[in-house]
Formats: structure tokens, C-alpha cells, sequence
């Protein structure tokens, strides 16, 4: 599956003032419903507090698991970051068997997007994301190819209780968060710029929304995910340690979905990391590589853990970035990305019975600052 791209998570860090703001409290999410309405997922950008917030970021994305040799990622990002606020960058790849990778982002201004009010209708340039939000469609057209994808959801969109964290007392202060498709099916069609051939796609998809009017260096100090995502199962687990500033306090969730029904759901939960490993490249580095995660919520019982099985990637952005970037960076935050194949078991106890679960996924650890 493909990783959530660390450039996304450390957006909110490229600017000139840090703006780190000594807050007084972190309120996180919240026990509530978890459906998913239109107002969790329209973008945010058009209010009072993120037009003009520099740190303001919001983006939808997707995660193909396709059949056949075929693979796909796609992402509609808007950020205030750099000159000029209400950028837009489309991200869509794909590949098709025995072909290259097409990899092309479609940079716009503000004004050159927009979104319907009454409905769920994203429109990027040529590029639109809309539907019913258990039944998206997506249509993507660039210089390397055109393609149309359609969801079908196996279970629902959800998010974790109210889907909204907030750093200290200020309202314009947070993090929201919320899956538009834990895992949908998926139907579609590629085409290659310059070819005849119409290449069909099948297989299912993970699809969430995030949006923060925080930068990246505040919202998390260190931040653990799992994700294992099938139409039979379908865990996601999400731990944000933020900085100290906020006291001992976490941002967390987890969700399991099991033959299309949710069977366990929470925002708070006990958390152990054990195994270590320690970065041979980076001193004072490591992550856990084995997680046990212990909940209760209304009534049923969960244990989670979760165990790493190989190291598939590392990303330090201070090593990639730009002289620039890394200057200013490299002053309030340190960031490294790892990323591991995984399996996660799990065991859920309602009312006396125990049901036992388990399957492969990608466990994602990053650092932000030791």
C-alpha cells in the first residue's frame, strides 16, 4: 500500500515564522458519533480564521490496492503555505503493468478551484472529486494520462467521535480528521496519453480527509499510525504524541470494521511500545516496532498489537529538502519518517464472547523532534 507522503504531514512546517504558540491546554477527540456528514468534509479554506492562516492545510486522499499489476495514488491538497493563499495541488500516479510510473501534479491558484455548497463536488482545474460520500467519484486529467475511478463503500464513512482536536483555548486552533472510505470498492478506467488502449481497474481503496490550522512541528511530536485495509478487515489506528507544551496528553483513534460491519471503536485507548529500532544513520533515533494497544468503550473490550515485520522505508527531510527548507526547519524540528510492513491481532470481548481478528497492513512511525 502506498504510505501517507511525509511532504503532506510536514506542509505545515515550510514558513518562515514558526509561530509555536505556548497553549494552555489540548483538547482531543472527543466520544461521539461517528457519521460523517457534509460539513466534516467540504473544505474549510473560506473561513475567517484559515484564509488567511499560514498554517492552514487540508487535503483528501487515496490509497489503491488494484488488481492485475495495476497502482494508483491520488491527493487534493490546498494550503496557504508559500506566497499567496488558497494553492491547490492535484497529486495522481498510476501504473499499468509492464509500463513506467505517470507521476504528475496539477498546481493551481486560488480561483482556479472551487466546490459546491449544497453537495460534495471538489472541482481542480480539470480534476474533480464528487458523489454521494459513500459512492465518490473520481476524475483526474493531466499531461500523462486521463483516468475516472468509482467507489462503492464496503462500510460507511466515519471519523473518531467529534473528528476534531484543538490546541489550547483559541477555536481556530486544530486538527480534524475523517475517513471517507475505510475501504470501498473500486471500478475505473486509465487511459495513456498518446495510446488507444483503455486500461479497466478493479480492486478497493482507503480514503480519508484531514485538515490543520497548526504547523506540523506543534501538532505532533511523535506520531505512530497502522493501517490494514481489506474488504473483509479493516483496522486504522492513529497515536499523536504532541509536544510537551501540552502536558502528557493524546490525540488517538482506533477503528475496526470486520464483513462490512464496525465491530470496535475509540478515542482513547492504553498504549505500549516495545522492540526498538534504533536508526543506524540518525544518533538518538528509534521507533517501536511492536505496539500493544488495550481499550474499553461502551461495555467491550479490545486488545490490539500490532508487530512490524520489515523496514520498506526512511524518509529524512533534512536530508532531501533544500538548503533553504532545511535551514529553516532544521531550527525547530528534526523530522524522520519509517516506514514498515506489519500484522496486527486483535481481540474484541462483547458481552462475555471474544472474537479474534487479525491481518497484514503498513505501520508508519514518524519523529518530528526528539
Amino acid at each position: 500500500m502506498r504510505r501517507m507522503r511525509f511532504g503532506t504531514m510536514l506542509a505545515m512546517v515550510f514558513t518562515l515564522a514558526t509561530g509555536n504558540v505556548f497553549a494552555d491546554s489540548l483538547t482531543p477527540f472527543q466520544p461521539g458519533p461517528s457519521d460523517v456528514v457534509l460539513a466534516d468534509v467540504q473544505p474549510h479554506f473560506n473561513t475567517d480564521d484559515n484564509r488567511n492562516n499560514e498554517y492552514y492545510s487540508e487535503w483528501w486522499s487515496f490509497v489503491f490496492t488494484l488488481e492485475n499489476g495495476y497502482w494508483a495514488y491520488v491527493q487534493f491538497l490546498v494550503s496557504n503555505l508559500g506566497p499567496g493563499d488558497g494553492n491547490a495541488v492535484v497529486t495522481a500516479e498510476v501504473r499499468v503493468p509492464g509500463a513506467e510510473k505517470y507521476s504528475e501534479k496539477t498546481e493551481l491558484k486560488n480561483g482556479q478551484w472551487s466546490w459546491a455548497t449544497d453537495s460534495f463536488a471538489l472541482k481542480f482545474g480539470e480534476n474533480t472529486l464528487s458523489g454521494p460520500l459513500d459512492a465518490l467519484k473520481i476524475h483526474l486529467k493531466n499531461a500523462s494520462f486521463e483516468a475516472d475511478f468509482q467507489l462503492k463503500n464496503v462500510v460507511p464513512p466515519w471519523k473518531p467521535g467529534t473528528g476534531r482536536a484543538q490546541y489550547g483555548a483559541s477555536a481556530s486552533r486544530y486538527y480534524k480528521f475523517a475517513l471517507l472510505a475505510p475501504v470501498a470498492l473500486l471500478d475505473g478506467t486509465v487511459k495513456i496519453e498518446g495510446e488507444d488502449t483503455v486500461h479497466n481497474v478493479k480492486g478497493f481503496v482507503h480514503a480519508d480527509h484531514s485538515l490543520c490550522t497548526v504547523g506540523m512541528q506543534e501538532q505532533a511530536k511523535r506520531w505512530m499510525r497502522f493501517r490494514a485495509v481489506n474488504p473483509k478487515t479493516t483496522l486504522i489506528v492513529s497515536d499523536i504524541e504532541p509536544p510537551s507544551i501540552y502536558g502528557s496528553e493524546r490525540i488517538q483513534f482506533a477503528v475496526l470494521f470486520s464483513e462490512g460491519k464496525k465491530v470496535f471503536e475509540t478515542t482513547r485507548f492504553n498504549i505500549k511500545f516495545d522492540n526498538e529500532y534504533v536508526d543506524p544513520k540518525k544518533t538518538g533515533y528509534s521507533t517501536p516496532r511492536l505496539v500493544e494497544i488495550n481499550s474499553t468503550d461502551g461495555g467491550t473490550k479490545a486488545r490490539f498489537v500490532i508487530k512490524t515485520t520489515k523496514l520498506t522505508g526512511r524518509e529524512d527531510f533534512l536530508e532531501t529538502a533544500g538548503a533553504a527548507k532545511r535551514f529553516v526547519i532544521s531550527k525547530f524540528a528534526k523530522p524522520i519518517m519509517y516506514d514498515f510492513d506489519g500484522v496486527f491481532a486483535a481481540e474484541v470481548i462483547t458481552d462475555g464472547k471474544a472474537e479474534k481478528f487479525g491481518s497484514k497492513g503498513r505501520y508508519y512511525f514518524a519523529i518530528l523532534n526528539l
